[in-house]
């Protein structure tokens, strides 16, 4: 599958040590994502950052282990995407969800210009 022209970005923040089925949140959401046929998903770990409660969260010695964010981003169409994120709502528990607009231009090996 080409995935290419106007698509929908899943953002998911989550705490890192969240637990579903006693596997982390954002392997289950990237295995499902799998399971489902997305076209990818990518799991960002948080440098620095602050949250709803105002408490930075930074990678550090001294940074508390259990306040590491992670950010789950799922590119794909819109219905997918919604279907999706209904799918794996009941492991979204303390997490913050975006969604937005992606122009996503595909590139293929070899090819010298860009598909819009």
């Amino acid at each position: 599958m080409e995935l290419h022209g106007e698509n929908v970005l899943l953002r998911i923040f989550i705490n890192v040590f969240q637990k579903w089925h006693h596997q982390p949140v954002y392997e289950a959401i990237v295995g499902q994502a799998r399971k489902k046929h997305l076209a990818g998903a990518t799991v960002l770990e948080g440098q620095e950052g602050f949250g709803q409660k105002g408490v930075i969260l930074a990678k550090n010695p001294w940074a508390l282990s259990s306040d590491r964010e992670v950010i789950v981003e799922i590119v794909d169409s819109e219905t997918k995407i919604e279907t999706f994120l209904q799918e794996i709502e009941p492991m979204l528990k303390d997490a913050i969800v975006t969604l937005e607009r992606a122009a996503v231009l595909s590139y293929r090996h070899g090819d010298k210009k860009v598909q819009p």
